[in-house]
C-alpha cells in the first residue's frame, strides 16, 4: 500500500511567494519582533494567496483535511494518483492525503481499519473500493462520527455514504452492449466473453446493463463465459489465452475491468485481433495505443479529474452538514479516430 501526504506549503514556499527570506517568514509566523509592518503584510498577503491563515503559527492548522482512499487495479490507481496530484495546486486551502491500495493486496479487515484511521483525522473522505460488508460498516461509523464519505466511480449504496460521484455504470454497460451488437453482423450468432474483476459495484452494474441490452436487442449473441482477472493485465492475458486455447469461436470481448493490455496481447498472440470486437473501459496511455493500432475497438470512460473536483466541491459546501446529492457525469467514448488531447 502506498501512502501519499500532501502537506501545507512550507515556510520556504511562503518565503518564495512573498519574496522574503525563510527566516523572515519564521519570525512573522511566531510573532517575533524585528520585522517591518510592510514586510509582515507581504507575508500575510502571500499566505492568503496560498490559502493559509496568517494569524496562526501553524500554516496547516485551519486547512480542511481530505483523505482519498483508493483500492483498485494498478492502472486505475495510477490514473487517480495523477489526477490528485494535478488537483493539488488548484486547492491550496486543502490538506490532502492519498492511500493507494492495489487490489491484489486487499484485506477487508486492514482496509476497514484504514478508513477508520483516516476518519479520525480528516474532514471528509473520498473513497474508491469494492463493496464489502466490513467496509460498509467502517463507512457507516465514519458517517455517524460526522465525517462525510463520498464514493468515487464505484458506489457503496448499503453503507449510508454521503454521495456518489461518477457515471451511471448500468448505462455504461448498456452502451457497451449496444455498440457490441451494432458492430457485429446482424442476426449472426456469436460468442461473447465477459471479463470482470472483484466485487466492485461499478463492474457489477456494467455487467447488468450489458446483459440487459444483449438479451433484449441482440438475442443471437451469447455470453459464453465470465472470467475474473482481478484488474491486472497479466491475469487478463492468462484468462483470455486459456479461453482461446479451447478453440471456441469468439465474436466479441467486453472487459468491465482493467487489464486491457493483457486482453489485447492474448488476441494478438492468437492472431484474432482483427476478428474479435473488443470493448473496454478507462482511457489510459496503454488503451489509447491499443485504440490506435486497432486491437481495441472502443473505450468507455469518464473524466476522473472532474469527478475529483465535484467531490471536493461537495466537501467544501458551507453549512451543508451531511446533506449531499449524488453527481452523475456524462459517459465518454473513444475510438481509433477520436481526438486525444
Amino acid at each position: 500500500m502506498k501512502q501519499h501526504h500532501w502537506k501545507s506549503p512550507s515556510i520556504k514556499q511562503i518565503a518564495q511567494e512573498a519574496a522574503v527570506s525563510p527566516a523572515t517568514v519564521d519570525r512573522v509566523l511566531n510573532g517575533r519582533e524585528g520585522v517591518r509592518e510592510v514586510t509582515r503584510k507581504k507575508v500575510a498577503d502571500a499566505m492568503q494567496r496560498l490559502g493559509l491563515n496568517a494569524d496562526t503559527g501553524n500554516p496547516s492548522a485551519n486547512r480542511t483535511r481530505i483523505a482519498i482512499i483508493c483500492e483498485s487495479g494498478s492502472s486505475f490507481l495510477h490514473q487517480v494518483e495523477q489526477q490528485v496530484r494535478a488537483a493539488i495546486n488548484d486547492y491550496p486551502q486543502l490538506h490532502f492525503s492519498l492511500d493507494s491500495v492495489p487490489n491484489v493486496q486487499f484485506n477487508a479487515e486492514r482496509f476497514s481499519q484504514l478508513i477508520t484511521r483516516r476518519a479520525a483525522t480528516s474532514s471528509g473522505i473520498i473513497l474508491v473500493c469494492r463493496d464489502e460488508v466490513k467496509i460498509n460498516r467502517a463507512v457507516k461509523a465514519a458517517i455517524d462520527d460526522g465525517v462525510p464519505v463520498i464514493c468515487l466511480t464505484s458506489d457503496l449504496p448499503n453503507s449510508r455514504r454521503s454521495a456518489y460521484v461518477g457515471i451511471d455504470q448500468v448505462a455504461a454497460g448498456a452502451t457497451a452492449g449496444w455498440f457490441m451488437g451494432r458492430m457485429l453482423p446482424a442476426q449472426q450468432s456469436g460468442n461473447i466473453l465477459l471479463i470482470c474483476s472483484s466485487t466492485y459495484r461499478t463492474q457489477e452494474e456494467r455487467e447488468i446493463g450489458f446483459r440487459r441490452v444483449l438479451r433484449e436487442a441482440f438475442p443471437w449473441l451469447t455470453i459464453r463465459d465470465r472470467v475474473n482477472i482481478n484488474d491486472e493485465a497479466e491475469t487478463a492475458y492468462l484468462s483470455v489465452k486459456k479461453w482461446l486455447e479451447r478453440g471456441n469461436p469468439l465474436a466479441g470481448i467486453y472487459n468491465t475491468a482493467g487489464g486491457n493490455e493483457g486482453v489485447a496481447r492474448a488476441l494478438t498472440d492468437f492472431g484474432v485481433q482483427d476478428q474479435v470486437i473488443f470493448i473496454g473501459h478507462e482511457l489510459s496511455e496503454a488503451s489509447r495505443l491499443l485504440l490506435e493500432n486497432g486491437t481495441l475497438d472502443l473505450v468507455l470512460g469518464h473524466d476522473i479529474r472532474r469527478e475529483i473536483d465535484l467531490c471536493l466541491a461537495l466537501l467544501q459546501q458551507p453549512g451543508s452538514g451531511q446533506s449531499f446529492s449524488d453527481s452523475k457525469i456524462p459517459l465518454l467514448t473513444w475510438h481509433r479516430y477520436s481526438y486525444f488531447a
